[in-house]
């Protein structure tokens, strides 16, 4: 798995994007490079709540990558159904300093190590 360099980037751009719900954790997010077509976001997590794992039916993703901009919307979409706002990071510890409650984006876990952290926050 491939994790992005430019992950506050993609996180802008995420903020950007259409995101609908379909079914518990399946999410329907807008293509900007194609306007007629949308993205497949689905999301799970682990028994503790804490681990993150998600697919989405983008290049970037279908070519091994995590955290691609839909799935972040998507992610942001829960969040904010919660009243909540996250926060992505590269950097365990930058993370950690935000002081707020964190969850790890993974790709493979017995192939990489190629992980994304998320904080989040109340969105007021």
């Amino acid at each position: 798995m491939v994790a992005p360099k430019n992950i506050k980037q993609l996180q802008d751009a995420s903020r950007d994007l259409t995101v609908r719900r379909t079914d518990t954790f399946t999410y329907v997010v807008e293509s900007r490079s194609n306007p007629r077509a949308n993205h497949t976001v689905t999301v799970s997590f682990d028994s503790a709540g804490r681990k993150v794992k998600t697919r989405c039916t983008c290049e970037w993703a279908v070519y091994q990558g995590i955290a691609c901009k839909h799935v972040l919307a998507a992610l942001e979409h829960m969040a904010s159904q919660k009243e909540r706002t996250l926060s992505f990071w590269h950097d365990e510890d930058r993370a950690r300093r935000q002081k707020h409650k964190l969850f790890q984006l993974v790709g493979d876990e017995k192939k990489d190590r190629n992980h994304i952290w998320i904080t989040s926050r109340n969105a007021s």
